[in-house]
């Protein structure tokens, strides 16, 4: 819920609605990739929760800081169909799959995307109980 929830955020720049979600390191590198994005690219970062195709963990740490606060984070990948205009080949000559619905006449193209957002929260005894985005990774769409 939480990476559809952001990624329809940025999708439509609503920055100031992610300062909750999203680490303040995190925030200022997408403020800046977000405003650079063509329309098509910006539209293609949405990910409704029913297009969501397959999600994994990708990698799970658990570390102490030097005040020897412990913290958990975990990387997850998604991928996701989304039908925003893209050309057939994105720019580092990778291509995009696509999948096509309905017959001859009435076809729609949808894109299968990925995204990795790394969610990271504090288990110190008495530390509030909430995750936070400290990366987020669109390959080929938020380079």
């Amino acid at each position: 819920q939480a990476f559809s929830l952001v990624s329809k955020l940025l999708s439509q720049r609503k920055l100031d609605l992610l300062e909750e979600l999203v680490s303040e390191e995190a925030l200022k590198v997408l403020k800046e990739k977000i405003s650079l994005l063509p329309d098509n690219h910006r539209d293609a970062l949405a990910a409704d929760i029913d297009a969501i195709m397959y999600t994994t963990e990708g990698d799970v740490r658990i570390y102490y800081d030097d005040d020897g606060r412990k913290f958990v984070s975990i990387l997850m990948r998604f991928w996701y169909l989304n039908g925003a205009n893209l050309p057939d080949e994105v720019p580092g000559e990778t291509k995009v799959f696509q999948i096509m619905f309905g017959d001859e006449s009435t076809k729609e193209k949808k894109h299968l995307l990925t995204a990795n957002y790394e969610f990271q929260r504090e288990f110190t005894e008495g530390a509030k109980p909430d995750w936070t985005i400290t990366r987020i990774e669109h390959p080929r769409l938020l380079e």
